[in-house]
């Protein structure tokens, strides 16, 4: 049996209205990553637990299956990685 056009754009108004509430999840979840790093008591070793652990968080998920979860995940990493480690030691910034 075909689907009809009229359940094919239900199916696709379901995934859009669970697409969106998974993007404000992750967005609020960016949110409090970002003031667990920026309070964080000492910054450098949290860069450097980061950098240590990285290689091993892109071994696990380097046969995936998708080539659109790999670039938003590389992506994601990268963006991560540099806020970690934006911060200079003796940075005020770093605790703003």
């Amino acid at each position: 049996m075909t689907p009809t056009i009229e359940q094919l754009s239900e199916r696709l108004d379901a995934c859009e209205m669970e697409l969106e509430a998974h993007r404000a999840y992750i967005k609020s979840m960016e949110y409090a990553l970002r003031v667990l790093v920026l309070a964080h008591p000492t910054p450098q070793q949290l860069s450097q637990t980061w950098l240590r652990l990285l290689p091993s968080i892109i071994a696990k998920h380097r046969n995936s299956d998708s080539d659109l979860f790999a670039a938003a995940f590389h992506q994601a990493l990268a963006l991560l990685t540099e806020q970690i480690g934006e911060h200079p030691p003796g940075d005020q910034a770093a605790r703003a």
